[in-house]
């Protein structure tokens, strides 16, 4: 796929990992799931110059905010919107 100019990295491992987060395709299709899908991805595309250890805690603190539990007792649209972003973070791990 094609791929955008990712910002100056710290060290060259991080390139093949970030690489996902920069296809002109991913941010599309978080948009087509949902603007908070959209929105994370944004997060974790401004991590990607961090060092490894801090990008490891935003990812963290997505999948914490996002969790299902922390969404229990929610209306069920909140709940199901919580589970699509925490499975989407998932998959990008």
């Amino acid at each position: 796929p094609e791929i955008w100019a990712a910002p100056a990295l710290r060290q060259a491992q991080n390139a093949a990992g970030a690489q996902v987060l920069f296809s002109k395709y991913t941010l599309a299709e978080a948009e087509a799931l949902g603007a908070d899908q959209a929105s994370a991805v944004l997060k974790l595309r401004r991590s990607v110059s961090l060092p490894l250890e801090k990008r490891r805690q935003v990812m963290r603190l997505l999948l914490r905010e996002w969790h299902p539990d922390k969404h229990q007792g929610r209306p069920q649209a909140e709940q199901d919107n919580a589970n699509s972003v925490f499975c989407y973070l998932q998959g990008l791990r």
